[in-house]
């Protein structure tokens, strides 16, 4: 087969005015004037027409069309008088006067004529963001007065549209909190395509469902309701490994750790988190949290913790916590609380730097989560923590008011689709006029400077930052380095210092799970990275 025209053969649009100087005002207009394909050129006249009828050369002319060659064609035009302004009537029905877009005075505005489209465009989509989603808008009665325009804003539109349900299909036992969470937040607003986008994304957020495809709307003739299709989907994880062995004195001790997430058994929304870790040595620790979302239907929720924390044979703490809150949205919440500590001095040393001591904390706690769940190797995008607490600590020694902040922020960088970074901030500070070894924070390992064991470090005052650089090599694998650095006191033995952790580490999406390897050296106050101090970390997490 032969083609019409030869492969890398132009044509070419040349166009002129009247005049020099109309020839230079459709230059400085712009126009294409070089194609690969010939039904082009005459794509571009029209084109080209419709800018003049914009820009106001509402009298222009085409004169001649001359065919130059066999690829060029030469199109004068005659631009005529521009139309510098237009005055469009506004009657004041959708209070388009109070928008406080455009400047209106005795019921017109005045406007370069080049604006016109814009302003019709802008004003049919904050009608449409107000709610009148069938609104049309045209200019009628156009009329030529010298060298401006007159013409009448038309509007025709049905009622404003709210939204007056939100219709849950697909899930039938999904929790009525949630549901009466959305229906206060969104019923009652306009209805628009950024409310039902924003519904969507809130709904996105909540990890036990999926939203099988886009919201859906049916209208009838005295409401609007929104269908939003969900299935329930894998939100519980493990992660752990259980071990055995024998003390000094050959006693059965179990090694290990478990950290197990259950969410929404009982079909409420509700979140279970169970954290147990063991080394068979000196640490032992116990954490259960339980978060209810939207009890008594309402967007109260409630969130109770209770931590142990075993150090060797020296000393245990028992920890509980009582918190409401109020959910802004589910990503966004508040709490006020009610935290208590008992710690047990088991070695009975009962000196100024370790004994029991019980305290008492009133807390306010804000917690934020962005969660998205197209992003399948980091879905947890950013998340913010910031607990503050006041109240006393009662020791055999002394009586002592404190204060204490604990404050987390966390971001994930896509920065495109093979390159990311992840920065995570620990911070924690404890005011008191006097301290003990057994109340300090506790840090160190996995989820906190990586390079140290598990809660190996002490501090009064903590102040970090971890970054990791992610390459993604496939969907399924990720590597990922290591730069962790730290500040921290300890004014229980007038202590201060730099902590470093430097590693790498891959990530390998299995049908079984993520497996995560990592491997970490950590030094402190600058001392040279000795490699027989590294930690390599290896956990497999499992969702069903």
């Amino acid at each position: 087969m032969c083609s019409l025209y030869s492969q890398g053969q132009k044509w070419h649009v040349k166009i002129n005015g009247q005049n020099e100087f109309q020839t230079q005002t459709i230059d400085s207009i712009g126009y294409t004037s070089s194609f690969n394909n010939p039904d082009d050129q005459f794509n571009e006249k029209k084109a080209f027409t419709e800018k003049l009828l914009k820009l106001g050369f509402l009298e222009h002319e085409l004169l001649t069309t001359k065919k130059l060659n066999d690829s060029t064609f030469l199109y004068t035009y005659e631009l005529g008088k521009k139309t510098k302004t237009i005055h469009i009537y506004i009657s004041n029905i959708y209070n388009i006067k109070e928008w406080g877009m455009y400047r209106v005075k005795n019921d017109t505005l005045t406007l370069p004529f080049s604006e016109s489209e814009l302003f019709l465009n802008a004003t049919l989509k904050k009608l449409e963001s107000d709610g009148f989603s069938m609104a049309k808008i045209h200019l009628a009665h156009l009329n030529r007065k010298k060298d401006f325009v007159t013409a009448d804003l038309i509007i025709s539109s049905s009622k404003k549209r709210i939204l007056n349900d939100i219709v849950i299909n697909g899930y039938e036992k999904f929790p009525i909190g949630y549901t009466n969470n959305l229906k206060r937040i969104y019923k009652k607003r306009a209805f628009n395509q950024d409310n039902i986008d924003r519904l969507y994304r809130d709904v996105s957020q909540y990890r036990f469902v999926k939203q099988t495809k886009y919201p859906e709307i049916l209208f009838t003739k005295d409401s609007t309701k929104l269908f939003v299709y969900l299935e329930k989907a894998k939100a519980n994880s493990f992660d752990g490994f259980i071990g055995f062995t024998n003390d000094e004195n050959s006693k059965l001790i179990f090694t290990g750790n478990v950290d197990l997430k259950l969410m929404n058994l009982l079909n409420s929304g509700e979140k279970l988190a169970l954290y147990w870790k063991s080394n068979g040595k000196d640490q032992r620790t116990f954490n259960i949290n339980v978060v209810i979302p939207y009890i008594f239907k309402s967007p109260i929720g409630l969130k109770t913790q209770l931590n142990i924390f075993k150090q060797d044979s020296t000393y245990q703490n028992t920890s509980t916590s009582f918190n409401l809150g109020y959910y802004f949205n589910y990503n966004t919440r508040v709490y006020l609380g009610y935290q208590a500590t008992e710690s047990s001095d088991i070695k009975n040393t009962n000196s100024l730097l370790l004994s029991d001591y019980k305290n008492t904390f009133y807390t306010t706690n804000f917690e934020y989560n962005d969660y998205d769940p197209n992003m399948i190797l980091f879905p947890e995008k950013s998340s913010i923590s910031m607990l503050f607490g006041s109240g006393r600590r009662d020791s055999k020694f002394q009586q002592n008011h404190q204060f204490f902040g604990n404050l987390l922020f966390k971001h994930h960088f896509y920065l495109n689709a093979k390159n990311s970074i992840n920065i995570k901030s620990q911070n924690y500070y404890l005011q008191s006029e006097a301290y003990i070894t057994n109340e300090l924070y506790r840090y160190g390992g996995i989820n906190s400077i990586r390079g140290f064991n598990e809660n190996s470090l002490q501090a009064t005052l903590l102040s970090s930052v971890l970054t990791e650089y992610c390459y993604i090599l496939s969907p399924s694998l990720y590597l990922h380095s290591i730069f962790d650095y730290g500040y921290f006191q300890d004014k229980t033995t007038s202590s201060s210092g730099n902590l470093m952790g430097l590693g790498f580490g891959f990530g390998l999406l299995t049908k079984n799970g993520l497996l995560n390897f990592v491997y970490a050296n950590g030094s402190t106050n600058n001392q040279a990275i000795k490699l027989s101090n590294s930690i390599i970390h290896i956990s497999l997490k499992t969702n069903f």
